[in-house]
Protein backbone atom coordinates (compact mmCIF):
# COMPACT_ATOMS: atom_id res chain seq x y z
CA UNK A 1 0.00 0.00 0.00
CA UNK A 2 2.74 2.53 0.96
CA UNK A 3 3.92 1.82 -2.84
CA UNK A 4 0.72 2.44 -4.51
CA UNK A 5 0.19 5.79 -2.25
CA UNK A 6 3.69 7.24 -3.34
CA UNK A 7 3.14 6.56 -6.99
CA UNK A 8 -0.46 8.73 -6.36
CA UNK A 9 1.25 11.71 -5.05
CA UNK A 10 3.75 11.48 -7.23
CA UNK A 11 0.82 11.30 -10.38
CA UNK A 12 -1.17 13.49 -8.83
CA UNK A 13 2.31 16.44 -9.01
CA UNK A 14 2.90 15.39 -12.92
CA UNK A 15 -0.81 16.00 -13.88
CA UNK A 16 -0.77 19.32 -11.74
CA UNK A 17 2.68 20.74 -11.74
CA UNK A 18 3.90 19.15 -14.95
CA UNK A 19 0.71 19.03 -17.10
CA UNK A 20 1.70 14.98 -17.42
CA UNK A 21 -1.92 13.10 -17.06
CA UNK A 22 -1.37 10.06 -18.86
CA UNK A 23 -4.63 7.85 -19.39
CA UNK A 24 -6.67 6.13 -22.25
CA UNK A 25 -8.95 9.15 -22.45
CA UNK A 26 -10.29 11.83 -20.61
CA UNK A 27 -11.27 11.05 -16.93
CA UNK A 28 -9.67 8.11 -17.19
CA UNK A 29 -6.07 8.83 -15.61
CA UNK A 30 -3.40 6.55 -13.62
CA UNK A 31 -3.79 8.91 -10.88
CA UNK A 32 -7.70 8.19 -10.67
CA UNK A 33 -6.83 4.34 -11.01
CA UNK A 34 -4.51 4.67 -8.31
CA UNK A 35 -7.17 6.51 -5.89
CA UNK A 36 -9.92 3.88 -6.88
CA UNK A 37 -7.51 0.92 -6.40
CA UNK A 38 -7.10 2.17 -3.13
CA UNK A 39 -10.51 2.74 -2.47
CA UNK A 40 -11.66 -0.56 -3.84
CA UNK A 41 -8.74 -2.05 -1.87
CA UNK A 42 -9.66 -0.84 1.78
CA UNK A 43 -13.32 -1.15 1.01
CA UNK A 44 -12.77 -5.13 0.58
CA UNK A 45 -10.83 -5.07 3.54
CA UNK A 46 -13.12 -3.29 5.77
CA UNK A 47 -15.47 -5.93 4.39
CA UNK A 48 -13.69 -8.91 4.93
CA UNK A 49 -12.19 -7.99 8.45
CA UNK A 50 -14.91 -8.21 10.92
CA UNK A 51 -12.75 -6.81 13.88
CA UNK A 52 -12.01 -3.76 11.43
CA UNK A 53 -13.37 -0.46 13.75
CA UNK A 54 -13.73 3.17 12.12
CA UNK A 55 -10.73 5.32 13.87
CA UNK A 56 -10.84 9.23 14.02
CA UNK A 57 -14.37 9.13 12.02
CA UNK A 58 -14.95 12.87 12.63
CA UNK A 59 -13.38 13.72 9.79
CA UNK A 60 -15.14 11.62 7.52
CA UNK A 61 -18.74 12.53 9.02
CA UNK A 62 -17.90 16.06 8.69
CA UNK A 63 -17.43 15.46 5.08
CA UNK A 64 -20.36 13.57 4.41
CA UNK A 65 -22.38 16.15 6.07
CA UNK A 66 -21.07 19.15 3.68
CA UNK A 67 -21.23 16.41 0.75
CA UNK A 68 -25.07 15.65 1.53
CA UNK A 69 -25.87 18.96 1.63
CA UNK A 70 -24.27 20.11 -1.11
CA UNK A 71 -25.61 17.47 -3.38
CA UNK A 72 -29.43 18.00 -1.77
CA UNK A 73 -28.79 21.39 -2.50
CA UNK A 74 -27.50 20.85 -6.18
CA UNK A 75 -30.49 18.37 -6.81
CA UNK A 76 -32.83 21.09 -6.03
CA UNK A 77 -31.46 23.45 -7.91
CA UNK A 78 -31.35 21.75 -10.71
CA UNK A 79 -34.94 20.10 -10.80
CA UNK A 80 -36.72 22.60 -8.74
CA UNK A 81 -35.33 25.92 -8.52
CA UNK A 82 -35.55 28.57 -11.84
CA UNK A 83 -31.69 29.41 -11.49
CA UNK A 84 -30.27 31.41 -14.58
CA UNK A 85 -30.07 29.26 -17.44
CA UNK A 86 -26.49 29.18 -17.12
CA UNK A 87 -26.13 26.96 -14.11
CA UNK A 88 -24.16 24.10 -15.90
CA UNK A 89 -25.97 21.49 -13.97
CA UNK A 90 -22.90 18.68 -15.67
CA UNK A 91 -20.25 21.16 -14.90
CA UNK A 92 -21.12 21.89 -11.53
CA UNK A 93 -21.96 18.42 -10.85
CA UNK A 94 -18.67 17.58 -11.75
CA UNK A 95 -17.04 20.27 -9.72
CA UNK A 96 -19.00 18.59 -6.86
CA UNK A 97 -17.46 15.28 -7.40
CA UNK A 98 -13.50 16.51 -8.17
CA UNK A 99 -13.78 18.50 -5.32
CA UNK A 100 -15.27 17.92 -1.89
CA UNK A 101 -15.59 14.10 -2.80
CA UNK A 102 -11.85 13.51 -4.21
CA UNK A 103 -10.84 15.76 -1.11
CA UNK A 104 -12.68 12.72 0.87
CA UNK A 105 -11.23 10.04 -0.94
CA UNK A 106 -7.94 11.35 -0.60
CA UNK A 107 -8.04 11.93 3.22
CA UNK A 108 -9.31 8.30 3.09
CA UNK A 109 -7.02 6.35 1.73
CA UNK A 110 -3.81 8.34 3.16
CA UNK A 111 -5.52 7.64 6.35
CA UNK A 112 -6.81 3.89 6.06
CA UNK A 113 -3.97 3.01 3.96
CA UNK A 114 -1.15 3.72 6.16
CA UNK A 115 -0.85 1.63 8.94
CA UNK A 116 2.39 2.24 11.21
CA UNK A 117 5.00 4.99 11.72
CA UNK A 118 7.27 3.72 8.93
CA UNK A 119 5.46 4.14 6.27
CA UNK A 120 3.70 6.92 7.48
CA UNK A 121 6.79 8.57 7.44
CA UNK A 122 8.15 7.85 4.13
CA UNK A 123 4.95 8.63 2.49
CA UNK A 124 4.88 11.72 4.08
CA UNK A 125 8.56 12.50 3.10
CA UNK A 126 7.56 11.90 -0.71
CA UNK A 127 4.90 13.83 -0.41
CA UNK A 128 6.79 16.59 0.94
CA UNK A 129 9.22 16.07 -1.49
CA UNK A 130 6.92 16.56 -4.53
CA UNK A 131 5.56 20.10 -3.28
CA UNK A 132 9.42 21.12 -3.21
CA UNK A 133 9.60 20.35 -6.55
CA UNK A 134 6.72 22.04 -7.92
CA UNK A 135 7.83 25.04 -5.81
CA UNK A 136 11.72 24.70 -7.54
CA UNK A 137 10.19 24.52 -10.72
CA UNK A 138 7.67 27.76 -9.98
CA UNK A 139 11.32 29.52 -9.12
CA UNK A 140 12.52 28.58 -12.11
CA UNK A 141 10.16 29.47 -14.35
CA UNK A 142 9.90 32.52 -12.75
CA UNK A 143 13.66 33.68 -13.09
CA UNK A 144 13.96 32.17 -16.63
CA UNK A 145 15.56 29.13 -16.39
CA UNK A 146 13.17 27.10 -18.14
CA UNK A 147 9.63 26.85 -18.35
CA UNK A 148 7.32 24.25 -16.74
CA UNK A 149 4.30 22.31 -17.21
CA UNK A 150 0.84 25.11 -17.18
CA UNK A 151 2.99 27.73 -15.02
CA UNK A 152 1.82 31.15 -16.28
CA UNK A 153 3.59 34.65 -15.78
CA UNK A 154 1.27 37.26 -14.07
CA UNK A 155 1.26 40.35 -15.73
CA UNK A 156 2.39 42.38 -12.31
CA UNK A 157 5.19 39.74 -12.00
CA UNK A 158 4.01 37.62 -9.25
CA UNK A 159 5.49 34.02 -9.22
CA UNK A 160 2.41 31.58 -9.16
CA UNK A 161 2.24 28.06 -9.60
CA UNK A 162 0.71 25.38 -11.64
CA UNK A 163 -2.12 24.56 -8.50
CA UNK A 164 -3.07 28.70 -9.09
CA UNK A 165 -2.91 32.16 -9.43
CA UNK A 166 -0.57 34.18 -6.59
CA UNK A 167 -2.48 34.42 -3.57
CA UNK A 168 -3.79 30.56 -4.05
CA UNK A 169 -0.08 29.68 -4.73
CA UNK A 170 1.11 31.90 -1.95
CA UNK A 171 -1.57 29.61 0.13
CA UNK A 172 0.06 26.16 -0.72
CA UNK A 173 3.20 27.68 -0.03
CA UNK A 174 2.46 29.14 3.46
CA UNK A 175 1.47 25.58 4.55
CA UNK A 176 4.32 23.38 2.70
CA UNK A 177 7.10 25.80 4.45
CA UNK A 178 6.18 24.22 8.20
CA UNK A 179 5.97 20.58 6.54
CA UNK A 180 9.00 20.74 4.86
CA UNK A 181 11.33 22.68 7.92
CA UNK A 182 10.05 19.95 10.24
CA UNK A 183 11.50 17.47 8.39
CA UNK A 184 15.02 18.97 9.06
CA UNK A 185 15.11 18.02 12.94
CA UNK A 186 13.82 14.66 12.02
CA UNK A 187 16.47 13.95 9.58
CA UNK A 188 20.35 13.57 9.52
CA UNK A 189 22.93 14.26 7.05
CA UNK A 190 22.30 14.48 3.59
CA UNK A 191 19.00 14.65 3.69
CA UNK A 192 19.66 17.34 7.03
CA UNK A 193 20.80 19.24 4.35
CA UNK A 194 18.07 18.51 1.28
CA UNK A 195 15.40 19.44 3.67
CA UNK A 196 17.07 22.58 4.73
CA UNK A 197 17.45 23.77 1.11
CA UNK A 198 14.15 22.50 0.21
CA UNK A 199 12.83 24.78 3.09
CA UNK A 200 15.24 27.42 1.40
CA UNK A 201 12.93 26.88 -1.84
CA UNK A 202 9.63 27.11 0.03
CA UNK A 203 10.05 30.44 2.02
CA UNK A 204 11.70 32.03 -1.21
CA UNK A 205 9.07 30.94 -3.20
CA UNK A 206 6.75 32.59 -0.60
CA UNK A 207 8.37 35.62 -0.76
CA UNK A 208 8.32 35.72 -4.25
CA UNK A 209 4.27 35.28 -4.31
CA UNK A 210 4.06 38.62 -2.46
CA UNK A 211 0.67 36.97 -1.35
CA UNK A 212 -0.12 39.29 1.70
CA UNK A 213 -2.71 36.72 3.03
CA UNK A 214 0.10 34.39 2.83
CA UNK A 215 2.39 36.05 4.73
CA UNK A 216 -0.40 36.79 7.23
CA UNK A 217 -0.87 33.03 7.85
CA UNK A 218 2.52 32.18 8.13
CA UNK A 219 2.68 34.84 10.63
CA UNK A 220 -0.47 34.20 12.91
CA UNK A 221 0.46 30.25 12.36
CA UNK A 222 3.79 30.74 13.71
CA UNK A 223 2.32 32.76 16.95
CA UNK A 224 -0.50 30.81 17.43
CA UNK A 225 1.73 27.01 17.48
CA UNK A 226 4.00 28.87 20.02
CA UNK A 227 0.99 29.63 22.32
CA UNK A 228 -0.43 26.36 21.65
CA UNK A 229 2.67 24.26 22.90
CA UNK A 230 4.20 26.68 25.16
CA UNK A 231 3.92 24.10 28.25
CA UNK A 232 6.29 21.71 26.22
CA UNK A 233 8.58 24.36 24.31
CA UNK A 234 10.71 26.21 26.94
CA UNK A 235 11.93 30.03 26.79
CA UNK A 236 15.19 28.49 25.17
CA UNK A 237 13.12 27.11 22.33
CA UNK A 238 10.80 30.05 21.85
CA UNK A 239 13.84 32.36 21.06
CA UNK A 240 15.92 30.24 18.81
CA UNK A 241 12.33 29.52 16.88
CA UNK A 242 11.63 33.11 16.81
CA UNK A 243 15.01 34.11 16.24
CA UNK A 244 14.98 31.53 13.26
CA UNK A 245 11.63 32.10 11.95
CA UNK A 246 13.24 35.90 11.33
CA UNK A 247 16.68 34.62 9.76
CA UNK A 248 14.60 32.51 7.22
CA UNK A 249 12.21 35.47 7.02
CA UNK A 250 15.08 37.55 5.95
CA UNK A 251 16.90 35.68 4.51
CA UNK A 252 14.62 34.79 2.04
CA UNK A 253 13.18 38.29 1.75
CA UNK A 254 16.99 38.68 0.91
CA UNK A 255 17.36 36.29 -2.13
CA UNK A 256 14.03 38.02 -3.39
CA UNK A 257 15.34 41.32 -3.89
CA UNK A 258 18.28 39.73 -5.66
CA UNK A 259 16.59 38.01 -7.89
CA UNK A 260 14.31 41.11 -8.68
CA UNK A 261 11.32 41.28 -6.92
CA UNK A 262 12.45 43.78 -4.25
CA UNK A 263 10.72 46.67 -5.69
CA UNK A 264 7.47 44.51 -5.70
CA UNK A 265 7.07 43.76 -2.56
CA UNK A 266 7.53 47.28 -1.78
CA UNK A 267 4.45 47.93 -3.74
CA UNK A 268 2.53 45.28 -2.52
CA UNK A 269 3.09 45.61 1.08
CA UNK A 270 2.75 49.45 1.61
CA UNK A 271 0.79 50.46 -1.68
CA UNK A 272 -1.99 49.53 -0.89
CA UNK A 273 -2.38 51.08 2.33
CA UNK A 274 -0.22 54.36 1.22
CA UNK A 275 -3.43 54.84 -1.30
CA UNK A 276 -6.41 53.98 0.55
CA UNK A 277 -5.49 55.03 3.63
CA UNK A 278 -8.57 52.36 4.72
CA UNK A 279 -9.68 48.97 5.19
CA UNK A 280 -10.50 48.83 1.67
CA UNK A 281 -7.54 49.76 0.38
CA UNK A 282 -5.36 47.47 2.67
CA UNK A 283 -7.69 44.66 1.59
CA UNK A 284 -7.19 45.29 -2.21
CA UNK A 285 -10.76 45.98 -2.48
CA UNK A 286 -11.92 42.57 -0.73
CA UNK A 287 -14.14 44.18 1.87
CA UNK A 288 -16.09 45.43 -1.37
CA UNK A 289 -16.05 41.94 -2.61
CA UNK A 290 -17.13 40.39 0.75
CA UNK A 291 -19.80 43.60 1.62
CA UNK A 292 -21.16 42.63 -1.67
CA UNK A 293 -21.46 38.83 -1.52
CA UNK A 294 -23.41 39.53 2.24
CA UNK A 295 -25.79 42.33 0.85
CA UNK A 296 -27.17 39.58 -1.99
CA UNK A 297 -27.89 37.12 0.96
CA UNK A 298 -29.61 39.81 2.95
CA UNK A 299 -32.00 40.46 0.12
CA UNK A 300 -33.00 36.84 0.76
CA UNK A 301 -32.76 36.26 4.28
CA UNK A 302 -33.73 32.97 4.35
CA UNK A 303 -30.06 32.24 2.51
CA UNK A 304 -27.95 33.51 5.38
CA UNK A 305 -29.15 29.70 7.35
CA UNK A 306 -29.61 27.96 4.00
CA UNK A 307 -27.14 29.36 1.11
CA UNK A 308 -27.75 29.69 -2.57
CA UNK A 309 -26.80 25.91 -3.59
CA UNK A 310 -23.85 24.98 -4.86
CA UNK A 311 -21.78 26.47 -7.27
CA UNK A 312 -24.41 29.40 -6.78
CA UNK A 313 -21.92 32.12 -6.23
CA UNK A 314 -20.28 31.35 -9.88
CA UNK A 315 -23.21 31.66 -11.51
CA UNK A 316 -24.20 35.09 -10.32
CA UNK A 317 -23.11 38.55 -12.23
CA UNK A 318 -20.22 38.87 -9.64
CA UNK A 319 -17.30 40.62 -11.27
CA UNK A 320 -14.87 38.88 -9.06
CA UNK A 321 -14.56 35.59 -6.60
CA UNK A 322 -15.39 36.11 -2.96
CA UNK A 323 -11.60 36.29 -2.26
CA UNK A 324 -12.86 34.01 1.18
CA UNK A 325 -12.83 30.79 1.62
CA UNK A 326 -15.64 30.90 4.46
CA UNK A 327 -17.36 32.84 2.87
CA UNK A 328 -17.88 30.71 -0.33
CA UNK A 329 -19.29 27.94 1.98
CA UNK A 330 -21.49 30.21 3.67
CA UNK A 331 -22.84 31.59 0.53
CA UNK A 332 -23.76 28.50 -1.21
CA UNK A 333 -24.30 26.04 1.23
CA UNK A 334 -25.41 28.24 4.08
CA UNK A 335 -24.82 27.52 7.77
CA UNK A 336 -24.23 24.27 7.53
CA UNK A 337 -21.55 24.77 4.81
CA UNK A 338 -19.61 26.98 6.96
CA UNK A 339 -19.74 25.01 9.98
CA UNK A 340 -18.17 22.13 8.22
CA UNK A 341 -15.48 24.30 6.43
CA UNK A 342 -14.33 25.26 10.00
CA UNK A 343 -14.37 22.59 11.73
CA UNK A 344 -12.50 20.42 8.89
CA UNK A 345 -9.98 22.58 10.47
CA UNK A 346 -10.62 22.72 14.01
CA UNK A 347 -10.50 18.74 14.29
CA UNK A 348 -7.44 17.72 12.66
CA UNK A 349 -5.76 20.60 14.45
CA UNK A 350 -7.35 19.50 17.21
CA UNK A 351 -6.39 16.06 17.07
CA UNK A 352 -2.50 16.50 16.11
CA UNK A 353 -2.14 18.72 19.12
CA UNK A 354 -3.06 16.49 21.70
CA UNK A 355 -1.27 13.39 19.76
CA UNK A 356 1.79 15.70 20.01
CA UNK A 357 1.82 15.54 23.65
CA UNK A 358 1.82 11.58 23.66
CA UNK A 359 3.98 11.19 20.45
CA UNK A 360 7.59 9.53 20.62
CA UNK A 361 10.30 12.24 19.77
CA UNK A 362 10.29 11.28 16.06
CA UNK A 363 7.28 12.00 15.48
CA UNK A 364 6.31 15.12 17.30
CA UNK A 365 7.91 17.27 15.50
CA UNK A 366 5.81 16.11 12.52
CA UNK A 367 2.53 17.05 14.50
CA UNK A 368 3.60 20.12 15.25
CA UNK A 369 4.57 20.98 11.69
CA UNK A 370 1.02 20.31 10.75
CA UNK A 371 -0.60 21.93 13.32
CA UNK A 372 1.29 25.08 11.91
CA UNK A 373 0.87 24.02 8.72
CA UNK A 374 -2.89 23.88 8.91
CA UNK A 375 -3.10 26.84 10.80
CA UNK A 376 -1.18 29.24 8.17
CA UNK A 377 -3.39 27.49 5.21
CA UNK A 378 -6.88 27.99 7.38
CA UNK A 379 -5.44 31.81 7.85
CA UNK A 380 -4.48 32.51 4.36
CA UNK A 381 -7.37 30.79 2.71
CA UNK A 382 -9.43 33.81 5.04
CA UNK A 383 -8.65 36.30 1.98
CA UNK A 384 -8.67 34.05 -1.27
CA UNK A 385 -10.57 30.69 -2.65
CA UNK A 386 -8.43 27.54 -2.98
CA UNK A 387 -8.99 24.54 -5.34
CA UNK A 388 -6.29 22.20 -6.59
CA UNK A 389 -4.19 22.99 -3.35
CA UNK A 390 -6.95 21.21 -1.20
CA UNK A 391 -6.06 17.42 -2.75
CA UNK A 392 -2.98 18.34 -1.43
CA UNK A 393 -3.80 19.43 1.95
CA UNK A 394 -5.92 16.29 2.66
CA UNK A 395 -3.25 13.97 1.36
CA UNK A 396 -1.40 15.07 4.24
CA UNK A 397 -3.94 15.96 6.46
CA UNK A 398 -4.22 11.83 6.12
CA UNK A 399 -1.00 11.10 6.46
CA UNK A 400 -0.91 13.34 9.72
CA UNK A 401 -3.81 11.90 10.91
CA UNK A 402 -2.26 8.28 11.11
CA UNK A 403 0.49 9.40 12.94
CA UNK A 404 -1.70 11.20 15.44
CA UNK A 405 -3.90 8.14 15.75
CA UNK A 406 -0.84 5.94 16.52
CA UNK A 407 0.42 8.10 19.22
CA UNK A 408 -3.16 8.43 20.98
CA UNK A 409 -3.92 4.81 20.68
CA UNK A 410 0.04 3.45 21.31
CA UNK A 411 1.01 5.50 24.68
CA UNK A 412 -1.10 6.71 27.65
CA UNK A 413 0.67 10.14 28.06
CA UNK A 414 3.60 11.86 27.13
CA UNK A 415 4.71 13.67 30.20
CA UNK A 416 3.33 11.58 32.64
CA UNK A 417 4.06 7.87 31.54
CA UNK A 418 7.86 6.61 31.92
CA UNK A 419 8.22 4.95 28.30
CA UNK A 420 8.82 1.43 29.72
CA UNK A 421 6.31 1.44 32.03
CA UNK A 422 3.07 1.60 29.89
CA UNK A 423 3.97 1.32 26.10
CA UNK A 424 3.52 -2.37 24.86
CA UNK A 425 0.29 -3.01 27.46
CA UNK A 426 -0.95 0.00 26.59
CA UNK A 427 -0.79 -0.40 22.51
CA UNK A 428 -2.33 -3.93 23.25
CA UNK A 429 -5.45 -2.56 25.34
CA UNK A 430 -5.82 0.39 22.94
CA UNK A 431 -5.16 -1.60 19.85
CA UNK A 432 -6.71 -4.10 19.13
CA UNK A 433 -6.10 -4.44 15.71
CA UNK A 434 -2.24 -4.31 15.78
CA UNK A 435 -2.01 -0.87 13.66
CA UNK A 436 0.85 0.70 16.10
CA UNK A 437 2.26 -2.54 17.56
CA UNK A 438 2.79 -3.12 14.08
CA UNK A 439 5.51 -0.55 14.31
CA UNK A 440 7.17 -2.10 16.99
CA UNK A 441 8.09 -5.49 15.33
Amino acid sequence: MRFLLIALAGFLTLSTVFGIDPGPAPGLKIKNALLYMIVMTLALRVTLDRTYRIQLPAVPVIFAVLIGYAVLTYVVIVFALNYPPHYDWLTNGMNLKNSLFDQMMLFLVFFYGLRTNEDGVVVLKVLVACWVLSHLAAVMDAVGIMHVGDIRERPDGRVQGAVGESNQYGAFVAMSLPATAVLIMVTRGFWRLFWLGAAAVCAVALVMTVSRGAFVGTTVAAVTALYLFRRQITAGKVLAYVGGFVAIATLAVTAAAALGWGDLLLSRLLGGARMGGDLEGISSGRLQVWTTAIEVMWEHPITLLTGYGWAAYATMPFRLATHNHYLAHWFNLGVIGLTCAVLLFVVPIRYARSAALRASPEVRPLLIGFVVASLAIATSVFFVDLYLPWLYYWSYAGVIMRLAVNANEGVPAWSAVPAAAGSSVARRRSDAHGWTAAQSR
